[in-house]
């Protein structure tokens, strides 16, 4: 780890849910300066599941149900990884209760309630993060700068694949746990679609198939952007795909793989870059894991420095990501869009 200068003040975390991705959370914090980062409490409805990821990451404080969280004055973030149905309520009680929030994608189940709990945070001054992880990859940043350089001259074509077999998967099953091939795949094709091209669509056409509980396994849609651009994105709950992003332009195409967690960057065969993730104190869960360590330290950069949001990945930037899922929603068939 490079040496840097350790500044005084230490953000202390809350963590709201005990599922795998908290578990995860916790050992990419422990590659990071324990100066910066400290976790006073844990939360969870199951509290022999509290108790066991408080024991296992030695955290002092177990709560069963998050109003005792919300209300710890000790706390001043809380990383909210409860299920996709309940980031919108969750989130929303620890702002209204002046604690900073990284809440894990999507922040809402819609539209509506993204928007919400960004006028809710600004209202506050507090600061809010959608958990967007890919946006702090170094490669992130190596990718912008070849593009910015003129490295693949103008850019036409963005070609995403995205499958991952998790229909099996309970709250990917179930509408009412807020599953589905949008919320949980689509959001991250969408995300990379804005990182390359710096604006929305100005047509989005898709179509998919749905599951006998009315969920989205599957999405296929072609986006329209201005000055002849176009992108194309796929979903699978069902089956493994390539899991790769393909940017296309006058001077080349470079191909992402692990689009969403990428610890490498090929733009040519003479130029690659790999970067070494780090190393945590226990088996990580899912694939890159580790690299959550970099969205927990922009946390500290950014309230260290007074920022209400992350310029890397903006509120507003949240915003239009859920109207664009709302409107992919609606068109292959989802129901329950307008929560």
């Amino acid at each position: 780890m490079p040496e840097v200068t350790i500044m005084s003040r230490q953000l202390r975390w809350g963590i709201a849910g005990v599922g795998m991705i908290s578990h995860d959370f916790l050992t990419a914090m422990s590659s990071l300066y324990p100066e910066q980062h400290r976790v006073v409490a844990v939360a969870g409805k199951d509290l022999d599941r509290v108790h066991r990821l408080a024991t296992l990451h030695k955290i002092a404080t177990a709560y069963e149900g998050y109003d005792a969280l919300a209300h710890d004055t000790s706390i001043d973030i809380v990383f909210v990884s409860v299920l996709n149905l309940q980031h919108y309520e969750i989130s929303k009680l620890m702002l209204e209760n002046g604690k900073h929030v990284l809440c894990e994608k999507p922040l809402g189940m819609t539209y509506k309630q993204t928007k919400s709990l960004v006028d809710l945070a600004r209202e506050r001054k507090l600061f809010l993060l959608e958990g967007m992880w890919s946006r702090f990859f170094p490669a992130y940043d190596a990718l912008d700068k070849h593009i910015s350089a003129g490295g693949l001259g103008d850019i036409y074509h963005i070609n995403i694949q995205f499958g991952v077999e998790i229909s099996d998967v309970e709250r990917n099953l179930m509408k009412d746990l807020g599953g589905g091939a949008v919320l949980d795949l689509g959001i991250y094709m969408l995300q990379f679609l804005q990182f390359v091209y710096k604006e929305p669509p100005t047509d989005i056409v898709c179509t998919g198939h749905l599951s006998k509980a009315g969920v989205d396994e599957s999405i296929s849609c072609s986006l329209k952007y201005k000055d002849g651009r176009t992108a194309t994105i796929t979903a699978q709950t069902r089956a493994t795909m390539l899991n790769r992003a393909e940017v296309t332009g006058t001077k080349g195409t470079i191909a992402l793989d692990y689009f969403w967690c990428p610890t490498v960057l090929h733009i040519s065969a003479a130029n690659n870059t790999e970067w070494t993730l780090p190393k945590g104190k226990y088996k990580f869960h899912f694939h890159n894991s580790a690299g959550l360590s970099y969205e927990i330290q922009e946390c500290w950069d950014c309230i260290n420095e007074g920022l209400l949001e992350s310029p890397k990945m903006s509120l507003d930037e949240s915003v239009l990501l859920a109207k664009l899922m709302d409107t992919m929603r609606a068109q292959v068939g989802v129901l329950d869009i307008a929560i």
